[in-house]
């Protein structure tokens, strides 16, 4: 199972990091009610069009004062036990 340390960062809020399943981040964007919020799966496929594999990045309304960011990094690629 592959985990992701990841970080939140939002307006009016105290960064979030973690490190968690992509599956696991989803079920938490869900939860967090962000402004603006795409849904969680498609903020994580459009992370990925950039250019190192593994890693992403999503900002949603930069420069505004609902802008919200998240980046994700590979941790591992472990096998279950």
């Amino acid at each position: 199972m592959t985990h992701y340390a990841w970080t939140l960062t939002a307006h009016g809020r105290q960064d979030i990091q973690k490190v968690t399943t992509l599956a696991e981040l989803e079920d938490i964007l869900r939860i967090l009610d962000l402004p603006g919020l795409a849904p969680p799966d498609w903020v994580i496929a459009n992370g990925w069009a950039h250019d190192v594999p593994g890693h992403g990045h999503y900002t949603h309304n930069e420069g505004s004062k609902d802008e919200w960011s998240l980046t994700w990094t590979k941790v591992d690629d472990a096998p279950e036990a």
